[in-house]
């Protein structure tokens, strides 16, 4: 019942997002510029992590759609009528599960999903019993944790979809919660693949709410004979490794920030190629290295580095995209970040890629001393340890080095 399950090139060209360019733009005026300019929050380049959660989705879903119609599950879905209509519930063993996908928040895990959903196709239509079944239905975890809440929620989302009024029977016969939880379980058998429930981290910040929420949703997942893919940041994992029953119902997938490596360098490359500033700069070395520190790794971070900084160069009359405005838009747009980026920066790795003989190099008088010169650094160091031992060996300052090579900030203790 679902489309074919993509790999390779096929799965990377359904998942790219790329919008319109023409680098003609830089010739607009400044207003024009400013609202094209947003195209490029629309960039998405999947990667490894994207491949996995397509296929997750794709084997979970494909796994709910074979359990529908089995012997266990018409037995479930009788059992659900008569709990939904004021009788006692009776739990019927499925093979139904749960799994997680964890990660840092901005390393673009909704999205991986969003277009994930896109790609398991439109509404199933089946003939023969005559009915409908989302392959994926995704919600959000009510800010509260309220268990109520987050079945209604599930019930208006199916609505929406089908074109059904569960949610207004729930009003209308003023339901009470396992009646709902009941209905729910019976909506999404007969017309869910695949339930997603995202900021799932709320749980950790709502023990007494969480623990209920959560016991609901393993009712829900046995109840419904449906697989339930929880998604959330970190955050959340101390709630799932405070007992083994749930640690073992939440093991899935788990992703931290981008390395520094060939996919964060590609993912530079596209971004800086979309230029929206009347004077094009080149990307280098540095700035590849500047952007992971800044960003911390974070694909979100980095997208709003290289935007902000831009539209600070339009709005400004610089009409560049340097280290100049990149670094002003790190320290006037992103401020609340700083403490998160930097808990996040890491050695860079040395790679064969960058690393090279050293560049010839001069001595240049600096602006506050012009009898005094410094030995600018080769563009291939890039570490402070070789910093430090270039100084130690030309007996210079390394902190008129480092001011060569990036911004300073000195700080009084």
């Amino acid at each position: 019942m679902l489309p074919p399950l993509l790999i390779g090139d096929e799965l990377t060209t359904v998942m790219t997002s790329l919008p319109d360019y023409d680098d003609s733009i830089r010739t607009a005026p400044a207003s024009t510029r400013l609202l094209k300019l947003m195209d490029i929050y629309r960039i998405f380049i999947p990667t490894s992590m994207t491949t996995e959660i397509y296929q997750r989705l794709y084997l979970m879903t494909s796994m709910s759609l074979r359990n529908k119609g089995n012997a266990a599950a018409v037995r479930q879905m009788y059992a659900n009528y008569i709990w939904s209509h004021g009788g006692g519930f009776h739990g019927v063993v499925t093979g139904a599960t749960s799994a997680t996908i964890i990660g840092d928040s901005g390393i673009g895990k909704t999205s991986s999903i969003q277009l994930s959903v896109s790609a398991l196709g439109p509404v199933i239509e089946i003939d023969n019993p005559l009915r409908k079944i989302i392959p994926v239905v995704m919600v959000s975890c009510p800010f509260d944790c309220n268990y109520r809440g987050l079945l209604c929620q599930i019930l208006v989302t199916i609505d929406e979809i089908l074109g059904t009024n569960h949610y207004e029977k729930v009003q209308r016969l003023r339901m009470n919660a396992p009646q709902i939880l009941a209905l729910v379980c019976q909506v999404c058998h007969l017309s869910v693949g695949l339930l997603i429930i995202d900021e799932i981290q709320l749980l950790a910040g709502s023990s007494g709410a969480g623990t209920l929420l959560y016991k609901m949703i393993l009712q829900l997942i046995n109840s419904s004979c449906i697989n339930v893919l929880l998604v959330g940041t970190n955050e959340c994992l101390r709630f799932f490794g405070q007992s083994q029953q749930i640690a073992r119902r939440s093991v899935g997938l788990q992703y931290s920030a981008m390395e520094y490596g060939a996919d964060f360098r590609h993912l530079v490359e596209i971004l800086y190629r979309h230029q929206y500033v009347q004077k094009e700069s080149s990307l280098t070395d540095n700035i590849v290295s500047w952007l992971y520190e800044h960003s911390g790794g974070i694909p979100a971070t980095l997208i709003s580095l290289i935007h902000d900084a831009q539209e600070i160069g339009i709005l400004k009359g610089k009409d560049v995209l340097n280290i100049d405005t990149l670094t002003e838009a790190y320290n006037s747009r992103i401020r609340m970040l700083h403490s998160y980026i930097s808990n996040k920066i890491t050695v860079l790795p040395q790679t064969s890629s960058y690393r090279g003989k050293p560049n010839s190099t001069s001595d240049n008088p600096t602006e506050d001393n012009p009898n005094r010169t410094i030995r600018k650094l080769p563009d291939s160091y890039r570490f402070y340890a070789e910093m430090a031992s270039e100084a130690k060996a030309k007996h210079l300052n390394i902190l008129d080095l480092l001011r060569e090579q990036f911004t300073v900030e000195e700080v009084t203790l």
